[in-house]
């Protein structure tokens, strides 16, 4: 079976974030812009999420499908994405639809999507999965029940759709398609699958008001209220959809996140620039670790036999960073003083703050990596260079690489203007 985007293969050798270096990254970038989600590019979902809570408010909150593990939400969701990929003939129209494979897959086989066709975890890459958070942040979702935010987007889109009656209780065409939807829920969760056929009237329902593609102009304005309500989150998304913001964003492919916050800093308050010049910092931090550790990738994917820590040391990165990882880590227990973040970069990084000669620097990133590797859930993970007793290393096969690290300041790490710059780019602000 295929895999959707949205459903990676998973891997026990641990072939993400190899220094470790990832957690403090995304820490602060939730901090900096709450809610939001690299995977994340439509906001159309959230108002599939308020729709969603409002139709699955009708079931008990410990209500099951008969396979035991399906939510009514759930359910819900297969119906959606599979409305719009019967109904969006172009697989461009689909991109950013997570399962969209899966669903596409279930209709050429005629078999009804379910747990068993859909994704492994649907709790983290379908769209409740990826936009939930988000949902939460601005309180269209609260605790299972529509919160403020969400009866208020519900209720625009509602009108603007032509839906009088979905929620509340004026008549209305909405409050048959509340029925209808309702209906096909309770019969998937009966039957632990999509239980309406290819001539359901529903699937142009998904097309018609709740296509990814097609936010309502009102609908669209309720959520950039809301994405704007948060301080931080609405100086870098104001700043984005500004002119400077517009051409500072799209003047590299790709677009350069460091340039864009080194631009946004000279116009931020005092509390914004202090959270940026902690990123800036982190980031160089996380570059100096990463150049280092792909150049001593590249020196053993280039070398037949073993490599001694001697030859790690000749690495540009190892030379770099070995001079300059102290200084910064200094400088950082400070800079994340004010977001929480300072103890665990003493816990996860003082091995490798150390001022050493290059060999032995290099020999304290590779010790420092096994670790990273083997703390992994859920029982520790091979490391990608295995070190032998007489001190020598050999990289696993699968780990070799064409060429070394960057060398020069850009980010190692994401945070989140790509998926702002998608969101503006769906709500017609740029």
């Amino acid at each position: 079976m295929a895999s959707s985007k949205y459903d990676p293969p998973s891997t026990s050798e641990g072939s993400l974030d190899p220094l470790g270096l990832y957690a403090i990254a995304d820490s602060l970038a939730v901090q900096l812009v709450p809610g939001i989600r690299e995977r994340q590019i439509h906001p159309r979902f959230l108002t599939a999420i308020a729709v969603s809570t409002a139709l699955c408010s009708e079931f008990d909150d410990d209500e099951i499908a008969a396979d035991g593990r399906s939510e009514p939400w759930q359910v819900f969701e297969w119906y959606v994405v599979e409305g719009l990929v019967r109904t969006h003939s172009d697989e461009q129209q689909l991109r950013g639809l997570p399962g969209r494979e899966k669903a596409a897959n279930a209709i050429r086989d005629d078999i009804p999507l379910s747990a068993e066709r859909y994704l492994k975890t649907p709790n983290v890459f379908g769209f409740h999965g990826v936009y939930r958070l988000l949902s939460r942040t601005l309180e269209i979702e609260e605790h299972g029940q529509l919160g403020y935010a969400g009866y208020d987007l519900l209720t625009v889109w509602m009108q603007e759709q032509g839906l009088a009656g979905f929620i509340g209780t004026s008549p209305g065409p909405g409050r048959n398609w509340f029925k209808k939807l309702t209906d096909a829920i309770r019969d998937g969760l009966n039957n632990s699958a999509v239980s309406r056929k290819a001539g359901w009237s529903g699937w142009s329902f998904m097309h018609d008001h709740l296509s990814h593609l097609d936010i309502g102009r009102r609908e669209g304005r309720k959520i950039t209220q809301f994405l704007m309500e948060d301080n931080f989150r609405r100086a870098v998304l104001e700043f984005l959809i500004s002119q400077d913001g517009k051409s500072i964003w799209t003047s590299t492919d790709p677009p350069s996140e460091r340039e864009f916050h080194q631009a946004l800093k000279k116009s931020a308050g005092p509390e914004l620039r202090r959270i940026l010049r902690a990123i800036e910092t982190y980031e160089w931090f996380a570059r100096l670790l990463q150049d280092a550790f792909d150049d001593c990738r590249y020196c053993l994917s280039t070398t037949t036999g073993k490599v001694s820590p001697t030859e790690f040391g000749r690495c540009r990165g190892v030379q770099v960073a070995h001079e300059r990882a102290r200084d910064l880590f200094t400088d950082l227990t400070g800079r994340l003083e004010p977001y929480g973040e300072t103890a665990r970069l003493q816990e996860q990084f003082a091995d490798i703050a150390q001022k050493l000669p290059p060999d032995e620097w290099a020999e304290c990133l590779m010790e420092h990596h096994r670790r990273i590797q083997a703390q992994k859930p859920p029982n520790g993970k091979a490391p990608w260079i295995e070190r032998f007793d007489d001190g020598t290393y050999m990289i696993r096969p699968m780990y070799r690489v064409d060429s070394g690290g960057r060398h020069d300041r850009e980010y190692v790490h994401a945070y989140r203007t790509t998926p702002l710059w998608s969101f503006a780019t769906d709500l017609g602000l740029v």
